[in-house]
């Protein structure tokens, strides 16, 4: 799982690695933290919320987008709302 731990610090969700490693989410969060890796707080960085804002003007649902992004919906509105892209 040492590619797993290297993906994950190269900038990979949680969620991506779930898929990409075809394991549970709560499986990629126990190696994380078996092996003492400090966790991102889960949202969106300025790029990707500017990019959630661009995908959301186009139509897309949250749930596309949150799809598309790898993060949760509640994330994709969260980064929306900071940008007043949509209100609350």
């Amino acid at each position: 799982m040492t590619r797993l731990v290297e993906d994950y610090q190269g900038g990979a969700g949680v969620a991506r690695l779930a898929e990409a490693y075809g394991i549970h989410r709560s499986t990629v969060c126990a190696h994380l933290n078996r092996r003492g890796v400090v966790r991102r707080v889960p949202g969106l960085g300025a790029e990707e919320a500017a990019e959630a804002a661009r995908l959301h003007e186009q139509g897309l649902s949250l749930r596309a987008i949150a799809r598309t992004m790898g993060v949760c919906r509640k994330a994709v509105r969260r980064a929306l709302v900071d940008a007043s892209a949509i209100s609350t």
